[in-house]
């Protein structure tokens, strides 16, 4: 991963545009959609960011650049047809501290702009890192025939609930599985069933309800495209994982990011039954084959922790 995903807070934004073209007219509706402050510097502007300016949502410096204009920028994007000027303006950028966007050429940029899903305040960006704009386009509007318009009120109404959750569930824990119930409805991406479906769940409530471990084994093929759906699924919902020696590491990277990681000790029943004793779901990356009859999984079975197996071949429930 040549470039770093990030999400930087628009507030905290005094953005330059250098150019009034249409290329430049891109960025700064781009920009807008925050609350980045946008300063355009070009000699003559197009119809649209002439009009922005009238509406004063953008400066406008009517003249041409010069690197004095960087200071106290924390961007500057570079849309002139002058490669030259462009390539003196990424260097300034550089010296001054200010990240470049050079449109059209990559090897003058520090930063690049992924093509962007909005559902604001979900959002989700995709980049090919400049290499298949194609692809990026082609996965944009697949996404975007599959992300329901309504997504942005759910996360919202979401955010709104969370000083109430927290007072309502004692855990972490107990409040991730409260929202994945949740989101797991059909219900949740109805607007209007927002609000019941929110107070029916919490009326079932029961924070005396001791939080059950649950163990996830994945028998770890070669390739992650092996992997079944219901594995990755489970591997996603992890609270740790550990995994024997050998696992192709790309496998290791697919379970949920912020879950912990360790390999397996010694005695993998012993440190399987300290992390489910403490409530935990445990996704479990197996070299060995599994099957029911396996020594492992009768030991594994035989603790009565709620048990799911995964194999590139099919799944097994416990």
């Amino acid at each position: 991963m040549q470039y770093f995903p990030i999400f930087v807070d628009g507030q905290k934004l005094d953005v330059l545009v250098v150019g009034g073209g249409d290329v430049a007219t891109r960025k700064v509706e781009l920009m807008l959609k925050t609350p980045a402050k946008v300063t355009v510097v070009a000699p003559s502007l197009s119809k649209t960011i002439t009009e922005l300016k009238q509406q004063q949502k953008i400066q406008h410096i009517d003249g041409r650049y010069d690197k004095s204009l960087l200071v106290g920028k924390q961007l500057v994007f570079v849309a002139t047809a002058n490669r030259e000027l462009n390539r003196q303006i990424s260097i300034d950028a550089r010296a001054a501290g200010v990240l470049a966007n050079v449109v059209d050429d990559p090897e003058l940029c520090h930063f690049i702009t992924p093509s962007i899903v909005d559902r604001a305040p979900m959002i989700f960006a995709i980049s090919s890192e400049g290499n298949s704009p194609v692809l990026v386009r082609y996965w944009r509007e697949k996404l975007e025939t599959i992300l329901p318009q309504t997504m942005g009120k759910i996360a919202t109404f979401a955010g709104n609930q969370r000083r109430h959750i927290k007072q309502q569930l004692d855990s972490v824990t107990k409040r991730r599985n409260f929202w994945e119930k949740f989101f797991s409805s059909a219900r949740s991406e109805q607007p209007a069933q927002l609000e019941p479906l929110y107070h029916e769940l919490i009326a079932k409530v029961d924070n005396n309800q001791l939080v059950t471990g649950e163990l996830y084994v994945v028998e770890a093929p070669q390739q992650p495209d092996l992997l079944s759906l219901a594995a990755l699924r489970h591997m996603q919902k992890a609270d740790i994982a550990i995994y024997d020696d050998g696992i192709n590491g790309a496998i290791i990277e697919l379970v949920r990011r912020d879950a912990d990681r360790e390999s397996v000790t010694s005695e993998p029943l012993l440190q399987l039954d300290n992390l489910l004793k403490q409530g935990l779901r445990v996704c479990y990356l197996s070299s060995r084959r599994l099957n029911h009859q396996s020594e492992l999984w009768q030991q594994i079975k035989h603790n009565n922790y709620p048990v799911s197996a995964f194999s590139s071949a099919n799944d097994l429930e416990v």
